[in-house]
């Protein structure tokens, strides 16, 4: 098993858990598509923090037997109707590329978030190979 935490709180910060990202991903068959879906994913859930939570929050990325997982958590102030949020009925100015925690929902195979004043947790999970 590989894991490897990035702390985030600058743009270079961003760039490096995809470079984590882009390591991983090497070891496994990944479709060009699917790296594709995974970097957009890093992408929006890592500048959710410099956006949202205040510039600190911690990207976790590991390498499955089949597959990668993010746990991306922050200290932030919560995610007001985050049903809304998550089902794309309702979006937050950002500064990412546009797709929010909708489309990485949709981008990701599983895709799990808890939210409270005390901050968030996303936990989303891409299987090499998954035919949807």
């Amino acid at each position: 098993m590989t894991y490897q935490k990035v702390n985030i709180s600058s743009e270079d910060d961003i760039y490096f858990a995809l470079s984590t990202v882009r390591h991983f991903m090497k070891q496994l068959p990944f479709s060009e598509s699917d790296q594709q879906k995974i970097f957009v994913s890093v992408s929006e859930l890592t500048r959710n923090i410099l956006d949202h939570a205040n510039s600190k929050g911690l990207f976790c990325c590991e390498l499955l037997d089949q597959g990668i997982r993010f746990v991306v958590t922050d200290e932030g102030p919560g995610i007001l109707h985050v049903e809304d949020v998550v089902n794309g009925k309702k979006k937050s100015s950002s500064r990412g590329l546009g797709l929010g925690l909708s489309g990485v929902k949709r981008l990701m195979d599983e895709f799990q978030i808890e939210t409270s004043t005390r901050g968030t947790k996303i936990v989303a999970i891409k299987w090499a190979g998954k035919k949807l």
